[in-house]
């Protein structure tokens, strides 16, 4: 005579996405603590039951590609995100992380003006990950090492090669990282200090993330005029290295450079047949966002931001400048010329708040100024300034979305609502890709979406208990409304929540429930085993 089961929560009559990419079916989940027991048919009762009808149950969406290493100790309850049906947060970025900060590097990194009431003093990675535990969140966490974060406590902002000392330092680092559970190393090459690195440096500490199997996520030199050049430095890291490779972020800037989006994934494909593991992640829109300092050439930030304003203020260097940013480089990215001041919005600012959500044209003509001339006036009053910036097309999204070697990830953070004007993926990422590419478009399948979006992050980060609804696993489950999955964030209008997720379950406990915020915080420290 068979024992029924006991379950503490049961989720009856759903329609299941279980994140392999097979065909949806039908039946029930049963969970047991943090834990999945039963899909499809279950044979027991339960503590809590819930009717789904009419609703689809998927894994809890992983945002592989992420930036809030900081902000997550303000805003634990990451509410942006968990109304995305986003369980897990994968931090550390474009080259920055939370750690190791120095007082070498820490005046020169963004989060510490970006995040002032956080004291950030992690010298190492085992402490970041230290406080990161020991602070009660809604989501779970999974960190990158920062490799400017690596060479800037080193080396500080200079442009030059590492001596040999200096070198076995930044390997020292980068190991201590894995050991402390980093999941790689990402890069950013068109920040300070990453954008000084080159090959060979990048390949040294490529090693040392490859003993540990962990990945190097990049964002490359350049996305725009060098995209092929770029793709193919990051390939010789990986090549050279044995690492497995993410390229962060895939797209393709500046009209002129429209369509190498798909010369870029023949090589990725090309390099895979040769034994090479390279993917990407893609943001579903066609605005980035970063800081506008990072918009001028490389020769102005070799000193850091205090040296860049002391240049700056040279007549010869402005005109210097000037001329650089109306034509193509070889040398660097120019950010500018792909979007033009139309496109160039002033996302947040400190010192420039009655800026924010206004484009760098109508900035210029309010201050009855040349736009370059309104460049240098709104870098010179807030270089710590944050702008989002056009440049790329709705084809090549689509493109890259839908290859088979590309997951979906946000490039946002966890926000505080209605703080700025900040990039509308930080609310719409995940719902965007459910409610426009999938219900509305048909450019994927439920399936197919539901995989980018859950079990593809978890198998290249390793993963092995989530990203799958599977029995054994992690209760991180999204239940949704399939035919109410929306969202209104807007570039104007970005501060409002996703809709359309019923139920929201991190590690078993609910952090949506009928569509309510609970105040449960499940979110625990994922770490690489």
């Amino acid at each position: 005579m068979s024992c029924s089961k006991i379950y503490d929560v049961l989720l009856k009559n759903l329609k299941i996405v279980d994140g392999t990419c097979a065909p949806a079916f039908y039946g029930n989940i049963g969970i047991k603590g943090d834990t999945i027991i039963d899909v499809g048919k279950t044979d027991g009762q339960a503590v809590t039951e819930i009717d789904c009808e009419g609703l689809v149950a998927a894994p809890g969406f992983i945002d592989i590609h992420n930036h809030s290493d900081e902000v997550v100790f303000l805003e634990p309850n990451a509410r942006n995100y968990t109304t995305q049906g986003v369980t897990t947060l994968v931090v550390g970025n474009c080259g920055v992380s939370g750690a190791p900060v120095s007082e070498k590097n820490k005046k020169d990194l963004a989060e510490v003006e970006k995040y002032s009431e956080i004291n950030i003093n992690w010298p190492t990675f085992k402490d970041y990950i230290r406080d990161l535990e020991t602070t009660k969140k809604a989501v779970n966490i999974a960190a990158l090492v920062g490799h400017g974060n690596i060479r800037g406590f080193v080396m500080g902002v200079e442009d030059r090669e590492p001596t040999t000392g200096e070198m076995e330092k930044m390997k020292a680092l980068a190991r201590e990282a894995m050991e402390s559970g980093a999941y790689g190393m990402s890069s950013g090459l068109i920040y300070d200090p990453g954008v000084f690195a080159k090959k060979p440096e990048l390949i040294e500490l490529a090693k040392v993330i490859a003993r540990y199997d962990g990945i190097y996520a990049t964002h490359i030199r350049n996305e725009s005029d060098l995209l092929v050049d770029a793709v193919m430095e990051a390939i010789e890291v990986a090549k050279n290295s044995g690492v497995r490779l993410e390229l962060s972020h895939h797209k393709a800037s500046g009209k002129r450079n429209w369509g190498l989006v798909r010369t870029t994934l023949d090589l990725m494909q090309y390099y895979r047949r040769l034994g090479l593991e390279i993917t990407c992640d893609v943001y579903p829109c066609t605005y980035c966002s970063t800081d506008l300092y990072s918009f001028f050439p490389n020769w102005t930030r070799q000193g850091g931001k205090k040296a860049f304003l002391s240049l700056i203020k040279n007549e010869e260097n402005r005109n210097k400048i000037k001329h650089q940013l109306t034509r193509p480089s070889r040398d660097w990215e120019n950010i500018l010329l792909d979007c033009g001041f139309d496109e160039l919005i002033i996302a947040s600012s400190k010192k420039l708040k009655n800026y924010e959500g206004k484009n760098a044209a109508a900035i210029a003509n309010e201050l009855n100024m040349n736009p370059y001339d309104a460049l240098f006036y709104i870098i010179e009053n807030d270089p710590d300034i944050m702008v989002i910036a056009g440049g790329m097309c709705e084809e090549d999204v689509k493109y890259v979305l839908k290859h088979p070697l590309s997951m979906v990830g946000s490039d946002g953070y966890i926000t505080r609502l209605g703080e700025g004007t900040v990039h509308p993926r930080s609310y719409r990422a995940f719902t965007k890709v459910l409610s426009k590419y999938v219900n509305k478009e048909n450019e994927l399948s439920l399936e197919y979406a539901v995989a980018k979006m859950s079990h593809y992050p978890a198998l290249k980060l390793g993963i092995g208990d989530r990203g799958l609804l599977k029995r054994g696993f992690k209760a991180d489950i999204a239940v949704f409304d399939m035919w109410q999955v929306d969202y209104v964030s807007e570039f104007n209008d970005p501060h409002h929540y996703s809709k359309g997720m019923v139920h929201v379950m991190v590690n078993g406990e609910f952090a949506i429930r009928d569509e309510h915020f609970t105040q449960n915080l499940p979110g625990m420290v994922l770490k690489r085993n």
